[in-house]
Formats: C-alpha cells, structure tokens, sequence
C-alpha cells in the first residue's frame, strides 16, 4: 500500500467515524434543556415624554420672537494679503487672484467653421485613442469582442467618437468621420 492510499483510508475510517457519532447524538431521546430568560425593561429615565417636540417648538418660537434678527455689519476693513500669499508657489491656480478669463475667437464663417469643426473633432478623436489600451481582442465564429480599458466592446460600438470597424486578432480598425485608424493589441 502506497502511503497515499494509507492516509486516505485513515481518512475515510475517521469520517466514517464521525458519521456514526453525530447521528447517534442527533437521536438521542433527551431533548435539550433551553433556558428562558426575561426580557429587560428600560428603566423609566430613559423614556421621553410625548409633548417633548410640542414644548420644543414653542420654546423655539419664543426666542425667535424675543431675539430679532440682527444683520451683521462689519467694524473694521479685512486685513490685506500679505506678499507671501499673493504669490504662493505649488498650487494649480492662486485662489487669492482673480480667476482667468478666456480669450474671445474671432468669428468664422460657416463653410469655414464646418472644415475646422470636423478637423479638430477628427484630432481630439485621434488624440482621444490614445490613451486606450487595448487589452485583448477575441473573435468567436461570427462575433468578436474586443477588451478596452477593462470594458468589452464589439465591432459597431462607439469609443470617445469614434466607431469600432472591424476587430482582429491582432489589430482593431476604428473609424473617425472618413479616417480609419489600426491599433494593434496590446498597446
């Protein structure tokens, strides 16, 4: 006999065992002795009138009618900022200054606007597929699936604007307005 075996039939013999020992415990004629135990009362401190919100609300009405609302007004000018605080170092934007105000565009007529608007939603489409990361794309039978940055896509669903052609096993083509762009997987 191999040791294995041993340890396996020692095993077995121990379950059988236990096996017997429970059953003969479950069919005991003795049933258990369960104890009942009262249950607490709260003591009487604890409990709370049932006028208590009544007399709260006409306590509270009664200081808002004696005590008039008094506007606040200050005494003396705010203290100036210090140089130090002007020009703090490290932050994004110095909260202390007044905010940015952007720079107005001069207008652009429509056919123009139209060539620009689709250039820059092409680029910012491009740029956007960038920063996927393709993690793996799987195709079964008919229907392929592609993983994106943790979500599961397939060929036809859109991605930051841009439409996901076709999908292979080693590359993605998507499609941005007329430009088609390959991604390899992986990257």
């Amino acid at each position: 006999m191999t040791p294995r075996l041993k340890i396996l039939s020692v095993m077995l013999a121990l379950s059988i065992v236990y096996s017997v020992y429970d059953y003969m415990e479950r069919n005991k004629s003795k049933k258990p002795v369960v104890k009942k135990t009262k249950a607490k009362k709260r003591p009487g401190t604890a409990r709370v009138s049932q006028t208590r919100a009544i007399d709260l609300k006409k306590r509270m009405d009664t200081q808002n009618k004696t005590n008039n609302k008094v506007n606040f007004t200050a005494q003396k000018e705010f203290l100036p900022l210090s140089e130090e605080l002007r020009y703090l170092d490290g932050w994004s934007r110095n909260p202390f200054m007044d905010a940015y105000k952007p720079v107005l565009k001069p207008k652009i007529t429509t056919t123009e606007n139209e060539t620009i608007n689709k250039e820059v939603i092409e680029n910012s489409a491009i740029t956007s597929l960038d920063g996927l990361i393709i993690e793996t794309a799987v195709r079964m039978g008919a229907k392929a699936f592609v993983t994106i940055n943790g979500q599961t896509f397939q060929e036809g669903d859109l991605i930051n604007n841009a439409l996901i052609e076709k999908i292979e096993n080693e590359q993605i083509t998507f499609k941005v307005g007329k430009t088609k762009i390959i991604k390899d997987v992986g990257t």
